[in-house]
């Protein structure tokens, strides 16, 4: 479905629609590649870096995971729940400053 609107109708939401349904289904390389689509059409969208931050962390790159959280913050990220799975997974991996 999402692919579909992106071939129709390339956004920033499409393409992030894209890169969730990817990283939900464990593709992190397609998802990354969504996110960075998604990001070139929009690089303040708070989702998008949190999603990226997601993924640098389920691929053990910590300063990538840490820069992109930071961003998501100070760009007004606000999703409970994608700030709450971000913090589990650092905690899981046992890297990144969830408490800043």
């Amino acid at each position: 479905m999402f692919l579909l609107a992106c071939m129709n109708s390339p956004s920033c939401i499409t393409w992030l629609g894209v890169g969730i349904s990817c990283y939900r289904l464990g593709e992190l390389s397609e998802a990354e590649q969504a996110l960075s689509e998604a990001n070139i059409l929009n690089n303040t969208d708070p989702e998008v870096w949190g999603y990226l931050s997601l993924v640098c962390l389920k691929t053990s790159r910590k300063l990538e995971a840490e820069q992109s959280y930071k961003y998501a913050l100070r760009v007004g990220l606000k999703d409970a729940d994608l700030l709450g799975e971000i913090k589990s997974i650092q905690k899981e991996v046992g890297f990144g400053d969830s408490g800043f």
